[in-house]
C-alpha cells in the first residue's frame, strides 16, 4: 500500500483520578517512518465521519460492506475512546472520503500532488503549515462543505476479491488513523502487502501507543 504524506501525530493518555492508570503499550513497529519521524493523529476523542463516493459496479467486490468493517475492526482497537469511525450524513459532513478508482476523485487536492501510482490502495492527506500545525480541508468538487482532511482511494480492479478487497481498505484505514508505517510481518494488517482483514495485536499495539503520543500533525 502506498502513503505519500510526510508528517505525523499522537494522542495524549487518558487518565483517571480515582482509579488505576491503563499503561500504554510499548509499538511493535515505528508508525512514523512512511513520513520521517512525524507522528500525526486526529484530535483526541474525535468522531471521524467516513463518506464512501457511490460506485457503479454491480459485481463484487463491494465497496461498502469493505468500508463498514473496516470501521468497526478499527474501532475495536481504541484504548480510552480516543476516535470514533462514523458514517457521515453528507459529503459535506465528512472528515474522510473514500472511493474507487473507477470514480472521478470527487475532492480538489491541496498543495501535495495525488499520486496512487496504480497502488490497490492509496491513503493521502496535506499537511498545513502554521502552529499548530494541521492538515489541509481539502474541499468536494461539489455540494460544499468544509472539506474532508483524508482521502482513501481504492483499485478494485487490483483485487480479486472481497477479503482481498477488505484487507486493502482495512489496511488503509490504518494508515488514516495514523499509522504512517508498514509492518515487516506478513500477519499484520499493516504489512505492505496485507493478506488479513482484521488489525493483529501487533498493529493494535502500535495504534494504541501512537495515540498516547502528541501529535507534530493534527488531521
Amino acid at each position: 500500500m502506498t502513503l505519500r504524506p510526510r508528517s505525523l501525530l499522537l494522542l495524549a493518555a487518558l487518565v483517571s483520578c480515582d482509579g488505576p492508570v491503563a499503561t500504554r503499550p510499548e509499538p511493535a513497529y515505528d508508525p512514523t517512518v512512511l513520513t520521517g519521524g512525524l507522528l500525526y493523529r486526529w484530535s483526541s476523542g474525535k468522531t471521524i465521519r467516513v463518506w464512501i463516493v457511490p460506485t457503479t459496479a454491480t459485481t463484487s467486490p463491494d465497496l461498502g460492506v469493505a468500508v463498514r468493517l473496516a470501521m468497526s475492526r478499527w474501532n475495536d482497537v481504541r484504548q480510552f475512546a480516543e476516535y470514533t469511525l462514523t458514517a457521515a450524513s453528507s459529503i459535506g459532513d465528512a472528515d474522510i472520503l473514500v472511493f474507487d478508482r473507477e470514480s472521478t476523485l470527487p475532492i480538489a487536492t491541496g498543495s501535495c500532488p495525488f499520486d496512487p501510482r496504480g497502488s490497490a490502495g492509496y491513503t493521502y492527506f496535506c499537511p498545513g503549515s502554521g502552529e499548530p500545525r494541521r492538515a489541509e480541508r481539502l474541499a468536494p468538487s461539489t455540494n460544499g462543505g468544509a472539506g474532508v482532511s483524508v482521502v482513501i482511494r481504492v483499485d478494485r480492479g487490483r483485487v480479486g476479491s472481497q477479503s482481498g478487497y477488505n484487507a486493502v481498505m482495512a489496511h488503509e484505514f490504518g494508515h488514516a488513523l495514523g499509522i504512517g508505517a508498514h509492518s515487516d510481518e506478513a500477519a499484520d494488517l499493516m504489512f505492505g502487502l496485507p493478506s488479513v482483514e482484521i488489525p493483529s495485536a501487533r498493529d493494535r499495539a502500535t495504534l494504541r501507543f501512537l495515540l498516547g503520543r502528541p501529535p507534530g500533525l493534527t488531521l
